[in-house]
């Protein structure tokens, strides 16, 4: 699933194809996506939108008027500018299809697109969910307020909310396993799966260790690797998008995630990998657990 690097990046790179431009229509093709549309699809046309922004794991596009798009795009949605020439013609953008009557695939339009926006300069920003699952979400309303997904949403470390204190109090509040704590979005917003087993890495903590049992050196260490860790994925991908929307998580630029077998680069030793809570959690045991391998707690390897 897309984490905060990739969404801010992506906020950023959309702001040059979409802020000023004028909705001419909006096509929702996948019924199952929208959430709420309160006002209608429709009565966005005519809006200005302004600057896109991230929420946590959303994005917002709010318009002139503070009426607000927001989507989330799950683990397999994805955005994409499609250019005026390949677009389609004025009349197809003015035609909004309600939820009730999807199009198929007419109109040169992909099936895997579920939700087309159309620009008045003729562009369009689509949103792609690749699978068979389809679990993108969209919310249309008058006000970000009206959301009720973003109002339980905690600080976010890379806006100046997320401080040592609020840090603490949600950590002490309950005691579970720190990488549980880490990518509870009431918690902290923009935080999974990979980023995780990085900012864990970095503060050179078992992922399995409970929040309730870390000292207060060992709880400032881990506050102190969140920011660092989120930088420098933000730098990293913002390098490798090259002002492009990214299309995939940057693996390559995690040092743990998704790298078992390799060797660390602090110890050197191979990168272990386990499953637990139904996450891949990749860490290493000579830097974070001691040099102790953790049992993997898949209910297969549970039941021999």
């Amino acid at each position: 699933m897309p984490e905060l690097p990739f969404l801010e990046i992506l906020a950023e790179n959309l702001a040059a194809a979409v802020s000023g431009r004028r909705i001419e229509a909006i096509e929702i093709r996948q019924p199952a996506l929208l959430r709420q549309a309160t006002p209608s699809a429709e009565s966005f046309r005519g809006e200005y939108l302004s600057h896109p922004s991230r929420v946590g794991k959303y994005l917002v596009f709010e318009t002139e008027s503070r009426r607000a798009i927001v989507i989330h795009l799950m683990r397999l949605g994805r955005l994409s500018v499609v250019a005026p020439e390949a677009a389609g013609s004025r009349a197809s953008r003015r035609a909004i299809s309600p939820p009730s009557r999807r199009p198929k695939s007419g109109g040169g339009v992909p099936r895997n697109v579920s939700a087309r926006f159309a620009f008045d300069d003729g562009s369009e920003l689509r949103l792609i969910e690749h699978g068979t699952e389809k679990r993108a979400r969209l919310w249309l309303v008058d006000d970000l307020d009206a959301v009720e997904e973003l109002r339980g949403i905690g600080p976010d470390p890379m806006r100046g909310g997320l401080t040592r204190e609020a840090f603490d109090a949600a950590a002490r509040a309950t005691s579970r396993q720190l990488k549980s704590f880490l990518t509870d979005q009431r918690a902290i917003a923009g935080i999974g799966n990979g980023l995780a087993d990085e900012i864990l890495f970095e503060a050179r903590l078992s992922p399995l260790q409970r929040t309730g049992n870390l000292s207060n050196e060992e709880m400032k260490g881990l506050y102190e690797a969140v920011r660092p860790v989120l930088e420098r994925q933000v730098a990293l991908l913002r390098e490798s998008a090259g002002g492009q929307l990214p299309q995939k998580e940057p693996v390559e630029h995690y040092v743990v995630h998704d790298h078992k077998g390799e060797p660390c680069p602090r110890c050197g030793t191979p990168i272990a990998w386990i499953s637990y809570a139904e996450r891949d959690t990749f860490y290493c045991p000579g830097c974070q657990t001691g040099g102790t391998a953790l049992k993997d707690r898949r209910l297969s390897k549970l039941l021999k």
